[in-house]
């Protein structure tokens, strides 16, 4: 069904209609129309029966003139309506366009006068927007110059040229020519080329912009002529007539079908509304068709000085009346609707004389020049307005309840709050006309506030950040000096592992996945990621350190030191050594030597079990310069690379070795005096005086068969004990027998101590008692 009614695209006064594009909206529904529609205008003489000629064709419903009451203009401006009914011949249910319908308003009439500046503007905009344009004229007029629009078309023409000339994309406009009451005495191909000859002659005549001087009629234009009978005196054939002219409309395919696509703005319907108001604006500011007149001057100089005035006495009341209300919303703005009524009354009641366009335009002038003085007063009323609900938000954040209510809730709860407060505050303003636009204070409150939240949420992550930090940085330089004070092959290895552990232990109620991360104050992926790859950068940069710090030559002397004397000094099992000759003592200084020497070369350079250096996956520097990778000598010209991998140069390499190899000769020589001191602290002749002293006690033992026999036993002990070397594991049975001999002894002394210590007191406090009950 078409949408009978109609609006006025553009009034009287030369307006647009603001609301076009939600009225196609309406008529067209939820379908998407996309190109699948065309424009349609009406240009003639002033009660030539245009109107009824749309209503008729395509069962519009524009206002029409009633001939029997008063010949008199009936379409001003130009109106447009929306239609899909053309009244055909054929009946046609499916696939019919979406047609909108331009009324405009007629040339040559007595209520304009000789002001033709909208007729050629109208006429003009409808040849701009349109696909065809129907020219409606009679058939008297064909050959009139006036009477039939041609000096109207000329200037048009011209007009068009100069706005619209390049035609770069072929588009053309169809010009439809109705010939209204044709009875057939002349024939239709004869008033055709007679108004085609007027049309030829026309555009050759036209003054031509540069680049157009070559250019045809036909380049912009096609030509289509139409008859019709008269309606009154043939009405069943003007019907006829009309139904034949609509099949043109509706019938593709055909040869006189009227919507080619050349025709065609290949523009959707909304982007023709835009295009349609841009083009009206453009003709509207040509200046060539709107000069002022003396009167129009003469109205422009009172009207400015009348609004001058009413801003005088205006600007003089509004300071010592506003002021005492700038706290109170409901004060202030009753005020200020009064101050600026009481200002465009006085205007109204002395300017409103003048031309009205004149009027309104320096109204206009005048209504924003008090906006912008009240302007001062809204916006500072609106500053601190703005600071009471931030410094609310601040307090609801910081009391929130952390267990129950996120970061991220509590400032989405408070920011929403505090823009509802400060928006209806806005819209009260708004709805009383003191504030014209809100753009620019919505951006500027809106901009302020995200400053401030993005404040609070700078401190909350600072918080969480020094949270992870005092956890993040004394682990991991316990746990690295801990896997370096033992190092083993592997301890690179170990430290990278336990390194990725702490990190992700520390910020894994933040890990939503795999590599990941939701800090959880309202960030951005790429901002959490950000916060990530800085968490990391402070982790490697706390290993860097620890490391460096840590392994420095007399801490690697140390370990390598403690690794040599752990395998020189005690057995696989713990116990001390006790060194016999010096071969075994070689023996065990060079399995200690080559176990401590085992991680010389991984405490010189990090380095994975698979020989792969460690690098970090983060920039160290502060800034990405390249220094990573650069050499730099310190203050005592030793040579050293900013690489973290790289933990001691050549020269301090050898330093350590030399330390310690120092170090274990020096434990190796001690060891080899105390076999020396061992061996030769008993004289010789204590053995000789051993002989003769115990001299009987042999020859008693040798008498004694039990002794004998005791003795044999002991001395076979002996020789297979030294023979096989077995003196330490004999030393170390009679040491725990010992130790577990003098443990017992201990135990058996303490406990016979405490009991009679027990008993002491039990008799001091029996003593105690008697002495009471005698006391008592």
């Amino acid at each position: 069904m078409a949408d009978r009614s109609a609006i006025q695209l553009i009034d009287e006064e030369k307006e647009f209609h603001q609301s076009a594009l939600q009225y196609f909206q309406q008529c067209i529904g939820n379908r998407d129309v996309g190109l699948d529609y065309h424009v349609i205008s009406v240009f003639g003489s002033q009660s030539s029966g245009k109107s009824t000629l749309l209503n008729v064709l395509f069962n519009t419903n524009f206002d029409t003139m009633d001939a029997q009451v008063k010949r008199q203009q009936t379409t001003k401006g130009i109106w447009l309506a929306h239609t899909k009914q053309v009244n055909t011949t054929i009946e046609i249910d499916n696939d019919r366009p979406d047609i909108f319908v331009l009324d405009v308003e007629g040339s040559d009439g007595s209520e304009r006068g000789e002001d033709q500046d909208f007729e050629r503007k109208a006429a003009l905009f409808a040849i701009a927007v349109s696909e065809v344009l129907i020219v409606n004229m009679w058939e008297q007029q064909i050959g009139l110059y006036q009477g039939n629009n041609m000096a109207l078309l000329k200037t048009v023409f011209e007009v068009n040229l100069s706005l619209f000339g390049k035609n770069d994309n072929d588009h053309k406009v169809l010009l439809l020519f109705v010939i209204r009451d044709h009875v057939g005495v002349t024939p239709l191909s004869s008033l055709s080329d007679s108004v085609t000859r007027e049309l030829e002659k026309i555009w050759t005549e036209l003054s031509k912009p540069a680049g157009c001087e070559g250019s045809s009629l036909y380049d912009y234009f096609d030509l289509k002529f139409v008859g019709l009978a008269h309606k009154l005196l043939q009405e069943d054939k003007f019907t006829q007539d009309v139904k034949k002219l609509g099949d043109s409309f509706v019938m593709k395919g055909t040869e006189n079908y009227y919507f080619k696509p050349q025709y065609h703005h290949r523009l959707p319907l909304d982007g023709w509304t835009m295009y349609a108001e841009n083009c009206w604006d453009q003709i509207e500011r040509n200046k060539d068709l709107d000069l002022p007149t003396q009167q129009i001057l003469v109205a422009r100089f009172k009207t400015e000085e009348i609004s001058n005035e009413a801003l005088e006495e205006f600007i003089s009341k509004y300071d010592e009346s506003i002021a005492p209300l700038k706290g109170n919303l409901g004060s202030l703005t009753s005020q200020l609707v009064k101050l600026k009524e009481e200002c465009l009354t006085k205007y109204d009641e002395q300017a409103s004389r003048y031309a009205r366009n004149v009027y309104m335009e320096k109204r206009e002038a005048l209504n924003t020049n008090l906006n912008s003085h009240i302007s001062g007063t809204i916006n500072e009323f609106l500053e601190s307005l703005m600071e009471k609900l931030w410094d609310d938000l601040k307090l609801e954040v910081s009391s929130r309840d952390k267990a129950t209510t996120s970061f991220v809730e509590s400032v989405a709860a408070g920011k929403s709050k505090i823009e509802k407060e400060f928006n209806e505050s806005m819209e009260t303003f708004k709805k009383l006309g003191l504030l014209i636009s809100n753009e620019e204070i919505t951006c500027k409150f809106s901009d302020d506030i995200e400053e401030r939240i993005k404040q609070l949420r700078d401190a909350e992550l600072k918080a969480k950040i020094g949270r992870i930090k005092k956890n993040l940085v004394p682990e991991l330089k316990d746990h690295v000096i801990h896997l370096l004070s033992h190092p083993s092959k592997k301890v690179w290895d170990d430290i990278m592992n336990d390194f990725e552990s702490t990190i992700k232990d520390n910020i894994s109620a933040y890990q939503v996945e795999k590599d990941k991360y939701d800090f959880k104050i309202g960030l951005s992926e790429s901002e959490n990621a950000k916060i990530y790859k800085n968490i990391r950068i402070l982790a490697w940069r706390t290993l860097d350190t620890t490391v460096h710090d840590y392994l420095k030559i007399d801490t690697i002397v140390s370990i390598l030191r403690d690794r040599f004397e752990d395998v020189f000094r005690y057995d696989a099992e713990g116990s001390p050594r006790l060194w016999k000759t010096e071969e075994e003592i070689d023996g065990t200084f060079r399995v200690a030597k080559e176990h401590a020497l085992e991680v010389f070369e991984v405490l010189s350079l990090a380095v994975t079990s698979d020989n792969v250096e460690i690098i970090p996956d983060v920039p160290m520097a502060e800034e990405e310069s390249g220094e990573d990778n650069e050499i730099y000598r310190d203050n005592e010209g030793v040579f050293h690379s900013r690489r973290f991998a790289h933990i001691l140069t050549e020269l301090q390499k050898e330093n350590v070795l030399d330390q310690f190899r120092r170090q274990i000769n020096i434990t190796v020589l001690d060891s080899k005096r105390s076999i020396i001191t061992t061996r030769t602290h008993i004289p010789p002749w204590i053995y000789v005086l051993l002989a003769v002293l115990g001299w009987n006690e042999f020859v008693a033992v040798i008498r004694n068969p039990l002794f004998v026999t005791l003795t044999l036993i002991l001395g076979a002990t002996f020789f297979v004990i030294h023979k096989f070397g077995l003196w330490g594991p004999v030393v170390n049975v009679v040491q725990s027998a010992v130790g577990e001999t003098r443990t017992a002894i201990k135990d058996k002394l303490r406990q016979f101590v405490v009991e009679d210590h027990e008993v002491k007191e039990s008799f001091e406090m029996k003593d105690f008692s008697k002495n009471e009950q005698k006391e008592k």
